[in-house]
């Protein structure tokens, strides 16, 4: 089923992807009463049927009226401590384009022997329609609930429920059974999804002898929230005893959707997630099961695949003999060493903390994965005598890190931290086309941890050091008689501007840009195309160059409307929603601008122009600037737009919105040119 294959999917692939979490201490008893909601499976009634649209929004073509998860544990003589996890899950079909909601893939691991293997039980599905004025029900048939293998030890419990059609209302439940021996913590649950869910309910009751960390993550609030101790039932004497009892309860939470300026959905989704630190059976040994940072440091520093790379230099040694007689100004070496493994190992496109299959292999083969290539370049600069520290990190696909809750699995990604005085570079040499301290967009991600040779690491921030930057330029005269503007245009791509356009075009045929270019601005005729600094020197801007023609079809001999932003304008606003509970992240800094000068002919007048603007962001978050003036037969406009805050919260949301809208208006504003009165 979407819903629950989303919450039990994203749950097990989201585990160490949780974001903006927090750990919450568990107090003996926490408790709010609200107004509860107990259906009962198989008993649906009229109300659900006769829906039509959830709360007035016709755009939602499904609803999960109750998603529903409840994990307990208990023993078996056979398996020995087994979790098990009962689901059920009611959805209303409001278009036809959410019938594949009906359709349901449940994935179990099976493979190792009965000790590990888990199970999908008491499976039980029932599609309801209104036939008249009678409610009709039927029952999913066993017959049609196939089993499909999707590895050595992946199945996977497929099936459809029957009689789907717009206005049905489905549901099914059944009970996942997963041996300890397999896995030792419960999946996450997520709270939202695709569509909109009425009542998300998660239920765990946690015996005392299993410890686990409890990290909540998202925006959403808990409509009920109830933590209390509980006497456990597990089924054995030795395990038997107190525990706690968890229920939470989110309602009427909206679908999750995609907007702008986001990392990756794993940060906002709303969700719940145990972690195990220990387990202390009565009489038996105390297994420990959570890391502390300082144990995720030393264990990196000593394992073979990572802090084992960093100390065999010996084939590198040629090139540390050449660096080391070129000089020994240590910002001079650390520019060479750079280069050279940015230019002498290609990245294969993989990720990971991870050497494949060793970094002098890579080395050798000149391409590796990001830690063949940045443990190489940290190695190389150690044996310059250049600090440098490896940082693992997250990637912003990845999600953010969660600093409370120590885990390995968290990070994806390796670069180099290199220190000359009071200066730092953060180098990954993965980007060929990325001057040193320029991270990619991808790793700008939160915070990493610094993982030194002493084996102190810390959590540091990693911050952009360069804006996307454009700047665009014409030179023009206009002809109002036939409505004819001919000019010169120029662009410059800086920063994170020129690592995309170099990692596009670099490598490419001119023409490949060229023809790129006349897409954006199919109204024109362009010719004389021009570009420097295609890649001899990264530290500066990509320039181009060309002229161009446009024909204003509309216009009349005596009155011509002109729009003064001819490029680069912001045609639309990016933030489409009437409110946020999100927090927005821009990445980096934005820095565009434009400036026009426009030459009129004699014998022509400004009948109307817009006025000259400036208005900013609270906080000096960002600032907008329109300037335009007439000097004798000159229309000089220039735009520039600034974000210089890289985070906003959702109170921030209506100002950046109604920012975004302003300069929408003033950019879509013209120049209107009258022919003079003879």
């Amino acid at each position: 089923m979407k819903s629950i294959t989303n919450h039990e999917h994203i749950a097990t692939r989201l585990y160490y992807r949780i974001v903006m979490c927090f750990t919450l201490i568990i107090y003996p008893f926490i408790s709010f009463s609200q107004e509860d909601f107990k259906p009962k499976f198989g008993d649906i009634d009229k109300e659900a049927l006769l829906m039509t649209a959830y709360k007035g929004d016709s755009t939602i073509n499904a609803v999960n009226l109750y998603d529903y998860g409840s994990v307990n544990f208990r023993y078996t003589e056979r398996t020995g401590l087994v979790m098990t996890m009962d689901c059920w899950v009611r959805i209303k079909i409001l278009k036809e384009s959410a019938l594949e909601q009906a359709s349901a893939s449940l994935i179990y691991y099976d493979g190792s022997g009965y000790e590990n293997d888990e199970r999908i039980d008491d499976l039980k599905g029932f599609t309801y329609n209104m036939e008249g004025n009678q409610i009709v029900t039927t029952t999913l048939d066993k017959k049609s609930i196939k089993k499909e293998r999707l590895s050595n030890e992946l199945f996977a419990i497929k099936f459809n429920l029957p009689n789907v059609r717009k206005g049905s209302v489905i549901e099914y439940s059944y009970t996942r059974i997963t041996p300890l021996n397999y896995q030792i913590e419960p999946s996450t649950w997520a709270f939202q999804g695709s569509v909109p869910i009425a009542w998300s309910e998660y239920k765990i009751n946690i015996p005392v002898f299993l410890d686990y960390r409890k990290t909540i993550g998202g925006f959403l609030p808990f409509y009920i929230r109830n933590e209390e101790k509980q006497n456990i039932i597990v089924g054995h004497e030795k395990y038997n005893g107190a525990g706690m009892s968890y229920r939470y309860v989110v309602k009427d939470s909206p679908p999750f959707t995609n907007e702008p300026f986001i990392t990756t959905a794993s940060d906002y989704l709303t969700k719940i997630s145990f972690g195990l630190k220990t387990i202390a059976v009565t009489g038996e040994i105390v297994n420990q099961y959570a890391h502390t940072w300082e144990s995720i440091d030393w264990n990196l520093n000593e394992a073979a695949w990572f802090g084992g790379e960093l100390r065999k230099n010996a084939h590198l040694k040629l090139i540390i003999d050449e660096i080391s007689a070129k000089t020994k100004d240590p910002e001079e070496r650390m520019n060479l060493a750079y280069n050279h493994i940015q230019n002498y190992m290609k990245w294969d496109g993989h990720n990971g903390l991870a050497s494949n299959e060793g970094a002098k292999k890579a080395y050798d083969n000149k391409a590796g994965n990001v830690s063949d290539i940045n443990l190489t370049l940290i190695n190389l600069l150690r044996a310059l005598n250049i600090a440098c520290d490896p940082i693992i990190l997250s990637t912003r696909l990845h999600g953010q890190v969660i600093r409370s809750n120590p885990t390995l699995e968290s990070f994806n990604y390796v670069i180099g931290r290199v220190k000359i005085g009071e200066k730092e570079y953060d180098l990954d040499a993965t980007q060929v086309y990325a001057k040193p301290g320029l991270l990619p967009e991808q790793a700008v991600n939160g915070y990493g941890r610094l993982v030194t040779k002493e084996g102190f690491g810390s959590f540091v921030r990693l911050i952009p050091t360069d804006n996307q930057i454009k700047r665009e330029m014409i030179q023009a005269s206009i002809s109002p008689e036939d409505g004819m503007i001919k000019g010169v245009y120029s662009l410059s791509y800086g920063g994170y501007e020129a690592l995309r356009w170099r990692g596009k075009y670099a490598k490419e045929l001119e023409r490949t840009y060229q023809d790129d270019l006349k897409k954006q601005v199919p109204e024109w005729k362009i010719d004389g195309i021009k570009i420097t600094n295609k890649d001899e020197n990264i530290h500066k801007a990509v320039n181009v160059n060309c002229n161009f023609e446009l024909e204003n079809e509309s216009a009349s001999s005596g009155l011509f409307y002109f729009d003064p932003i001819l490029v680069g304008k912001l045609a639309e606003n990016p933030l489409k929603s009437p409110e946020r509970i999100y927090p927005l992240d821009f990445t980096s800094g934005i820095s565009n601008s434009f400036i026009g000068n426009f030459k009129l002919p004699d014998g022509y007048m400004i009948e109307e122009m817009p006025k000259s603007e400036i208005f900013s962001l609270p906080d000096k978050g960002g600032v907008f600037t329109y300037q335009i003036q007439h000097t004798s037969n000159v229309i000089q406009v220039s735009s520039s737009l600034i974000i210089s805050q890289l985070h906003f919260p959702p109170e921030e949301y209506g100002n950046l919105k109604e920012f975004f809208e302003r300069v929408v208006q003033k950019h879509a504003q013209p120049v209107i040119i009258k022919k003079k009165a003879k």
